[in-house]
C-alpha cells in the first residue's frame, strides 16, 4: 500500500489512517451547549417526549434521545432556553440519526 492513503466514504465521514474526520458542511453556524442544556418538548405521530438539545442553529438542532426515528419523519418541538426562559416553537423533520440522538432540520420557526 506504500505511502498512499486509503480513503473510504462512510455516510458523513472519511476514514483516513483509522481516524474519523467529519466532512459534513453546514449551512448555518451551530451553538453547542455544555452546561445548561435547552429542553425540547417534542411531538411526533408516535407520541410526545422531552429531550435535551445539545446544539442548535437557525437551520436545525441535535436532540439527545433513545427514541427510534426514520429519516424524513416529521417532528414539532417547543424549545425552552433555561438561561433566558426564551421559547421557540418549530416544526421540522429528522435529517440524521445516531446512537446518541437525532438531528432535526427545521422547516418552520414560529416566534
Amino acid at each position: 500500500m506504500g505511502s498512499s492513503l486509503l480513503v473510504y466514504k462512510m455516510r458523513n465521514y472519511f476514514i483516513r489512517d483509522r481516524r474519523l474526520k467529519s466532512i459534513e458542511e453546514r449551512s448555518y453556524g451551530r451553538k453547542k451547549f455544555t452546561q445548561i442544556l435547552p429542553t425540547a418538548y417534542c411531538k411526533t405521530r408516535e407520541g410526545v417526549f422531552k429531550a435535551p438539545v445539545y446544539d442548535i442553529s437557525s437551520g436545525g438542532a441535535f436532540i439527545k434521545t433513545s427514541r427510534r426515528f426514520i429519516i424524513g419523519q416529521e417532528i414539532a418541538m417547543k424549545i425552552i432556553f433555561p438561561a433566558t426562559m426564551e421559547t421557540h416553537l418549530v416544526t421540522g423533520e429528522i435529517a440524521r440519526i445516531s446512537p446518541n440522538g437525532a438531528g432535526v432540520k427545521f422547516k418552520i420557526l414560529y416566534k
